[in-house]
């Protein structure tokens, strides 16, 4: 072959070839393009504060990740509340309005949110797979919390508990208050007053058991999906009926009724989603700060 002709075909082909890519540089490219859409991500998320939160599992199981952004300790909000009595504790202290004196004394005040946790030392919690998150989340103890996933007011005293039933848990606790949240997972499958009467009788045998504090939390309220969803059979005007019919029950029986209920709505009359988890019936971490906090306020 003649020189000028070789030539010619190796211009030729290196013409064909001129916006030929290797695949390794398109692999590089493609790595480069995600890594920089992920900080952007996660960036943002940071500065709108719309970090994704820890959630629980679907409804009516208990949680089973303990959220690290909530401190086990006491935690504050800006909602005023005032109280007939101090605590024996410290309380971390919130946005309080200045008194006529130019502060606010921590025995005259609290807030929705701020809790005092060794209030609860000698406290014990009786509920369902809502009330677990009291420790699974650190809030309390585990020995301070007996609570199931389908726990009921029918089932409270043939149910153990790794090992305990709520009789014994209640022997070898020795507590100075009880607390019981139940009724959730029956609410629908039946009358009101049936539920009502079973959590009547539950709340009469808690009493000959021990002779401390007794009280009693109505059932929480539902977010707006939860209550159109077929995966329960929860109404908001079902929850407050039976929150009404143990209501009056406890005032008859000289049982403490709790109105968790009204701290949780938001002005729709649902459960607020600022406390709700994704599945619009169990709670958020900031739900455990209220439910405390009332709990604390209604027993002091």
């Amino acid at each position: 072959m003649e020189p000028q002709e070789k030539n010619k075909k190796e211009t030729q082909g290196k013409k064909e070839n001129k916006f030929s890519i290797r695949v390794s540089t398109i692999f590089l490219n493609l790595i480069v393009v995600m890594a920089v859409c992920i900080a952007v991500y996660f960036t943002y998320s940071v500065i709108s504060g719309n970090a994704p939160e820890v959630s629980s599992d679907p409804p009516f199981t208990p949680v089973t990740e303990p959220s690290d952004s909530v401190p086990p300790e006491s935690v504050t909000d800006s909602s005023q509340i005032t109280t007939s009595s101090g605590t024996s504790g410290e309380t971390v202290s919130g946005d309080a309005s200045e008194s006529d004196e130019g502060s606010t004394s921590s025995d005259e005040v609290t807030f929705i949110g701020e809790y005092d946790r060794s209030f609860f030392d000698n406290t014990l919690f009786i509920g369902d797979s809502i009330s677990t998150g009291l420790s699974l989340y650190g809030f309390l103890d585990a020995d301070n919390v007996f609570a199931l996933q389908g726990l009921a007011p029918s089932t409270l005293f043939s149910t153990e508990i790794d090992g305990d039933t709520c009789e014994s848990r209640i022997a070898s606790v020795k507590p100075e208050r009880i607390v019981v949240m139940l009724g959730s997972n029956a609410i629908g499958y039946g009358s009101s007053e049936d539920l009502a009467a079973q959590m009547t009788t539950s709340l009469l045998n808690l009493k000959e058991l021990f002779n401390g504090q007794l009280a009693v939390i109505s059932v929480s309220p539902i977010t707006m999906e939860a209550e159109a969803s077929s995966d329960n059979m929860l109404t908001l005007s079902g929850i407050n009926e039976y929150n009404e019919l143990v209501k009056k029950s406890a005032e008859k029986n000289g049982i403490v009724y709790i109105d968790l209920y009204s701290a949780l709505v938001d002005e729709s009359g649902y459960f607020n989603t600022d406390y709700a988890e994704y599945d619009g019936i169990h709670f958020m971490g900031e739900a455990y700060k209220i439910m405390l906090s009332v709990t604390q306020k209604a027993l002091e």
